[in-house]
């Protein structure tokens, strides 16, 4: 009888949405290792109410506390990951369950909890993230309305405009370096979405996601005629994909934003500022931490090696500084791509092509 069980083990009351993937990922990562069951994070107490979208109990903190009384228990750490090689997170699982012998053990369950590793080692684990969320008890609703207000023909930037349980936008630029849960300026999403539509013109269109006030919002929303998400309810989850979904994505200095960048396969903005900055115009978002240097040790500085001899590729993720002025090849990569996502030249939705 199969008894083996990850569990992603929430702090306190329970985190954010973004905060709470990460551990639930890297449980469902380590669940296919070992053929094991993986629970769901106790959302019963999180005052996020992310049990009303993911069906889960009420009561579950109580069982899963009963769980770790009542079955063998194994915790897996930070230490334990960096100490069995770090990086791709099934490697190194790999070695902590030969350590434990949990191949061999037909009863436990194993532990994990906190946002320690990032996106990089749980990569393995994206499509589960987002099949997760789209699965969740709102998301597929949500995403069929908002399709409907969407012109699938434009480019369409998604802006995530965090704000109501952030501290507020510093006086000082400076003061963002390395710092998390701040409100942006809101005129950097202002001068960004003027760069892009002086450059793409009636071919693009925005959405903004937002738990800001209309008031608030009056000055991204004012000169856009952007879409929004205000309207919908219950749309945490379907926030997340929709954000993912865009063709471009201007992101918050927030997990919630990481996370749609994540899933996401598409360019994304960054506000400069908040990067660390490394020698020859190198930036970073944890490069400077050294957990990061020891988990990844050797692709980091490869990465920065390449970057000082100005041979580094282009990434995903762009800084654009205060001013918001976007690339035009960059705007180009995403009018290219789609355009390739066209219907009236693909094949498979009764479209024409032209013979090469």
């Amino acid at each position: 009888m199969n008894l083996r069980y990850t569990l992603p083990r929430v702090q306190g009351r329970g985190a954010g949405l973004g905060n709470e993937l990460i551990p639930w990922a890297r449980a469902f990562l380590a669940a296919q290792v070992l053929d094991a069951h993986c629970l769901e994070p106790a959302f019963g107490m999180n005052p996020r109410r992310y049990w009303h979208h993911f069906d889960t109990p009420r009561y579950d903190w109580l069982s899963h506390k009963a769980m770790v009384h009542m079955l063998p228990h194994i915790q897996l750490t930070q230490a334990d990951y960096i100490r069995c090689g770090g990086g791709d997170f099934v490697n190194a699982f790999q070695i902590f369950a030969k350590e434990h012998k949990l191949y061999q053990r037909s009863c436990y369950v194993l532990s994990t909890e906190g946002m320690w590793g990032g996106y990089r080692h749980i990569a393995a684990a994206r499509d589960f993230v987002y099949a997760t969320l789209y699965q969740s008890r709102f998301a597929a609703r949500n995403l069929l309305a908002l399709q409907a207000r969407l012109n699938r023909d434009k480019v369409t930037v998604a802006m995530h405009v965090r704000m109501g349980d952030f501290g507020a936008a510093p006086s000082q630029l400076s003061d963002y370096q390395g710092k998390f849960n701040l409100a942006l300026p809101l005129q950097w999403y202002c001068n960004v979405a003027r760069s892009i539509q002086q450059q793409l013109g009636d071919d693009v269109q925005f959405l903004v996601v937002s738990d800001g006030t209309p008031a608030q919002l009056c000055p991204v929303l004012d000169n856009l005629d952007a879409i929004t998400t205000a309207d919908i309810p219950d749309s945490d989850c379907s926030d997340v994909l929709a954000l993912a979904n865009a063709d471009m994505l201007v992101c918050s200095i927030s997990s919630f934003s990481l996370t749609a960048a994540f899933l996401s396969k598409a360019p994304y903005l960054w506000f400069e500022p908040n990067l660390q900055r490394h020698d020859n115009n190198f930036y970073s978002i944890w490069g400077h931490e050294k957990s990061q240097l020891a988990e990844g040790s050797g692709t980091f500085e490869a990465l920065k090696k390449s970057a000082l001899q100005n041979t580094m590729p282009k990434g995903r993720g762009t800084p654009i500084p205060i001013d918001g002025q976007v690339p035009s090849a960059l705007l180009k990569t995403i009018v290219d791509a789609r355009q390739m996502q066209c219907q009236h030249t693909d094949l498979l939705f009764y479209g024409v092509v032209k013979n090469a």
